[in-house]
């Protein structure tokens, strides 16, 4: 079975979910590595090609463009940045995987979804103005691929991204794409324990500008997952 490797030196997102959790590592590995910048367009055809969809449908001039405007970081976030967008993107493909998700279109808008979710953040939480972020993120991946899509999923997408507003997270999920992108969001910061989750806290503080200890941050986002729980059981198998 041929290996499609995200990046030299790595495996396959086959390999990790195949040998899953005691690969966790590995993932975690090429999570937390920040040197250098990661090739979105590889990374996501790549994993595209792991999940079996072998022809993106005129979707490959788009993840193009996407990818490289997903490479700016225009904000110079600490945290909503190009690694955690790489994080995202990998470990929803992981959980596609791992819960056999079928259908291929669905595959690609995970991965667009997943890639471009806080394109436009701003760092700062723009106050008393819910979904600022994530309006301003879908608002330009829209321009993009309007042309492409239906109005029916022109919403969904649009409700997927805000939903990723994490302090309302709703409680009740249908949508299987949506619950990928949701958990993976959370994940990020969770799925590869404490010493991990405070690192990234330590990121988000100095993105926030907070004015409290990281474990004081990190602390309070457990405690919202305490009445927001991830959606799918692969994912609270992964924590």
């Amino acid at each position: 079975m041929r290996q499609y490797i995200f990046e030299k030196g790595n495996p396959s997102l086959s390999y990790i979910a195949k040998n899953w959790p005691r690969s966790k590592y590995l993932l975690k590995k090429f999570v937390l590595s920040n040197h250098k910048k990661p090739d979105f367009y590889k990374i996501c055809t790549n994993c595209l090609k792991d999940l079996n969809v072998l022809k993106l449908s005129g979707y490959a001039p788009i993840l193009k463009k996407l990818s490289k405007l997903s490479s700016k970081n225009f904000t110079y976030n600490s945290y909503h940045d190009q690694h955690h967008f790489k994080s995202v993107i990998l470990i929803s493909c992981l959980l596609a995987k791992l819960s056999k998700f079928k259908s291929n279109e669905d595959k690609i808008l995970l991965v667009i979804i997943a890639l471009t979710h806080d394109l436009n953040h701003q760092g700062r939480r723009i106050i008393n103005i819910p979904y600022y972020q994530e309006d301003k993120s879908f608002k330009d991946l829209a321009y993009i691929i309007y042309k492409k899509i239906t109005n029916k999923k022109y919403n969904r997408i649009k409700r997927i991204f805000r939903s990723t507003f994490f302090p309302v997270k709703p409680l009740s999920v249908t949508d299987d794409l949506e619950k990928i992108i949701l958990d993976a969001d959370v994940l990020a910061s969770l799925m590869f324990g404490m010493s991990t989750g405070i690192t990234f806290a330590s990121r988000l503080k100095h993105e926030i500008r907070f004015d409290n200890k990281t474990d004081v941050l990190f602390r309070g986002f457990l405690k919202l997952l305490d009445s927001k729980s991830l959606y799918l059981d692969s994912s609270k198998k992964s924590c």
